[in-house]
């Protein structure tokens, strides 16, 4: 789940890097010239998130940008953008403005922005920007009309007083409303589906028409990859203790299963009755096989009252 978060806000932010440059780098005058790839010269799977070359006003630098969904465990972000750094530094010659996103609210607390030491001689510091999403006065995001950003609005600080469950649909409504194509909307859309479920209660993000979401090829790569990896992983083995133990609430429950990890909320639970009255165990077996194989809702229904 943690790579699905990762790989959907790389390419929320790559989508619109350079409102999203503009924004880390608080100046208004930066254009993105190259993508920076460091993945076959950083070993033992170290890899930025998103690394490009850019001009600023006066000169150009590298930017990079870390997303952390939570405080880095393995390492303590300042060595591990140490070790960044200096890759960068001496791959490009140029200097290399830094930056961590963290998403949670509880998540980069202790991040000091910082390493240095002076001993004898020798000096070294490094600084780079800490970015805590919670510490962002969330409407003003909204009011700036920033796209690559509104995907992270829940995540945000609300305005005072204001409901928290009014305060998402604040940040729905202006996703929808926003001026981009089709595909982009979908892609900000599930985007806000997916990190504000990190701190609401998905029921909030069910109302998000998911035809619009179905237009981003993000949503539909993320989907793909987790019925591939979920069903063929976790669910199936559900799906063998289910027909194994052969009781029809097991069987029932790994059925919901699939459903649920393939299709929308709405529609399953809206199938949810008719399911649960079904008492012939081979009627469900068969049922759950057929959810498996079902590549649309509509051909699972077709199957369920044929």
């Amino acid at each position: 789940m943690a790579q699905e978060y990762d790989t959907t806000g790389k390419d929320i932010l790559n989508e619109q890097i350079n409102e999203i440059a503009r924004f880390v780098l608080n100046v208004p005058d930066v254009e993105v010239l190259a993508d920076l790839d460091t993945e076959q010269q950083l070993v033992r799977a170290f890899r930025t998130d998103i690394t490009k070359r850019v001009r600023l006003n006066t000169h150009e630098a590298v930017l990079h940008i870390e997303l952390q969904l939570r405080d880095s465990t393995e390492k303590p972000m300042w060595a591990r953008n140490a070790h960044y750094h200096g890759y960068l530094v001496g791959e490009h010659q140029m200097p290399v403005y830094s930056n961590v996103i963290y998403f949670h609210p509880d998540a980069g607390k202790n991040d000091p922005g910082y390493y240095a030491y002076s001993w004898n001689g020798y000096d070294y510091q490094l600084n780079y920007k800490v970015i805590r999403l919670i510490e962002i006065e969330g409407q003003s995001i909204l009011e700036a009309q920033m796209p690559g950003l509104l995907p992270f609005t829940p995540l945000m600080k609300p305005p005072e007083e204001m409901p928290l469950d009014q305060w998402v649909q604040q940040c729905i409504d202006a996703t929808i409303a926003t001026p981009v194509d089709p595909p982009m909307k979908g892609t900000l859309l599930y985007g806000l589906s997916l990190f504000g479920s990190l701190i609401y209660d998905q029921g909030l993000f069910e109302q998000i028409p998911e035809e619009l979401m179905q237009e981003s090829a993000v949503f539909q790569r993320q989907r793909e990859k987790f019925i591939e990896q979920g069903i063929e992983q976790g669910i199936e083995q559900g799906i063998e203790q289910g027909i194994a133990q052969g009781t029809k609430d097991a069987t029932l429950k790994s059925l919901l299963t699939v459903l649920n990890a393939k299709f929308h909320v709405e529609a399953v639970r809206a199938l949810t009755p008719a399911l649960q009255n079904i008492d012939d165990l081979q009627r469900l077996e068969q049922l759950l096989l057929t959810a498996v194989n079902a590549k649309t809702v509509d051909t699972f229904t077709e199957a369920l009252f044929e």
